[in-house]
């Protein structure tokens, strides 16, 4: 991929046809659901039946939507993950509550989005014009630190409809990320490289370590979490 420069967001453009294929390919509903069962699945651990999403008052994203199809709860570390640590999917049963907890309340929520006005960073690491993940219809439901939050916009009318921010309540930074398909073709891939670190020596893995160098800021953190926990 490579990484366009021209656009508000900053946005990634497939320089391979391979992946563009694959991405189109995702639309359809039987290989989404194939790509996450021998993509993701077989590297967390899963809980629960899948979700009852009838009782989910947003419109769920497919992509994300098929995460929940599949279990209630995705952990990458099966035990001392504490909900935030590796990488997390919670349970739809807590949007509203999740989401209030990383804002801080109502209160909270409304100063975001009032500070974070034309401050969301794109994926050049800019301040940008995108609409924060605090306003409305945005939900948090995945974790990878117990600072750093994902949320997702769950309003099918918005422009931003399936758009992943990472948010970090430490440092009050807000970052676009992409499309949640975007985000579970990063996700396989940072999988695919912790478990081939795992299977090297300590040596030859030191001495050919690939550089993240091309990616934004969000996405090397998210990398440096899937891989370390997968190597561990």
């Amino acid at each position: 991929m490579v990484l366009c420069i021209s656009q508000t967001c900053g946005s990634l453009s497939d320089s391979s046809t391979t992946v563009h294929q694959e991405k189109q390919m995702m639309k359809r509903a039987d290989n989404r659901k194939s790509f996450i069962k021998h993509k993701l699945k077989p590297y967390f651990t899963c809980l629960g039946r899948p979700a009852n999403l009838t009782k989910v008052k947003y419109d769920v994203h497919p992509s994300l939507a098929a995460l929940w199809d599949e279990a209630e709860e995705w952990h990458l570390l099966s035990s001392d993950h504490c909900d935030v640590y590796g990488f997390n999917l919670w349970s739809p049963a807590w949007l509203k509550e999740s989401t209030e907890m990383v804002f801080d309340g109502s209160e909270g929520r409304r100063t975001w989005l009032k500070t974070h006005k034309n401050q969301v960073f794109n994926l050049n690491g800019k301040p940008s014009s995108i609409p924060s993940c605090a306003a409305k219809g945005w939900v948090c439901c995945m974790a990878f630190s117990e600072f750093d939050y994902l949320l997702i916009c769950l309003q099918r009318d918005s422009p931003m409809y399936g758009n992943v921010h990472h948010i970090n309540t430490h440092s009050k930074k807000e970052c676009f990320i992409g499309s949640m398909d975007d985000l579970l073709f990063y996700l396989a891939s940072f999988l695919e490289e912790g478990e081939s670190r795992k299977k090297e020596s300590t040596v030859y893995r030191d001495n050919r370590r690939p550089s993240s160098a091309s990616l934004p800021r969000s996405l090397r953190l998210i990398r440096k979490a899937v891989i370390d926990a997968v190597s561990r």
